[in-house]
C-alpha cells in the first residue's frame, strides 16, 4: 500500500469518527431540547414574587391577585410606576408566540372601574432552553429579553 492510500484511509477514519461523535452529541442534545409542556395542575396554587405580589390559581379557572405592579396591566405604564393593584378574574393556559403562558383576564380590580388583561409567561428552571420544570412565571419588566419580574410557586 502506498503512502497516499494510507493517508486516505486515515482521513476516512478521522471523518467517520467525527461524524459518529457529532451524532452522539446531537442525540444527547435532542433529549435536552425536547419541550416539556406545563399543565393546569402545575399552575394551581399560590405564586409569589420577591416583592410579595401574589397570584392564586383555582381549579375552576379563576384567580385572585394582590400587590401586582400596575404598570404590567395599565397604560401608559409610566403613569402607574410604584402603584400596586389587586383583583380577580379568569385564567387560561395557552401556547404563546415564544413561551407557554397564563393569560390573566381581570374582571375586577381595585384601582379603576374597568379591568385589565395580560399574560404571565412560563419558563423552566432547567433544560437548555429553560423548557423543563420546575416552572416559574414571569413578565418582562420593560423590554422583552430584559429583566424578568418572577413569580415562584409556594
Amino acid at each position: 500500500m502506498d503512502r497516499n492510500s494510507q493517508m486516505e484511509i486515515k482521513q476516512s477514519i478521522l471523518v467517520a469518527s467525527i461524524v459518529i461523535i457529532l451524532s452522539i452529541f446531537f442525540q444527547a442534545c435532542k433529549s435536552q431540547i425536547k419541550e416539556q409542556v406545563p399543565t393546569s395542575e402545575n399552575i394551581l396554587g399560590t405564586w409569589k414574587s420577591s416583592e410579595n405580589a401574589e397570584v392564586i390559581f383555582d381549579k375552576n379557572g379563576t384567580f385572585t391577585g394582590s400587590l401586582i405592579p400596575a404598570e404590567f396591566g395599565f397604560f401608559p405604564a409610566d403613569s402607574f410606576k410604584n402603584v400596586k393593584f389587586s383583583g380577580s378574574g379568569k385564567w387560561t393556559l395557552r401556547k404563546g408566540n415564544t413561551n407557554w403562558e397564563i393569560y390573566l383576564d381581570f374582571d375586577k380590580v381595585n384601582i379603576n372601574k374597568g379591568g385589565c388583561a395580560f399574560p404571565l409567561l412560563i419558563s423552566g428552571e432547567s433544560g437548555i432552553l429553560e423548557n423543563k420544570s420546575p416552572w416559574y412565571l414571569f413578565i418582562w419588566k420593560e423590554e422583552e429579553g430584559g429583566e424578568r419580574y418572577k413569580f415562584l410557586k409556594q
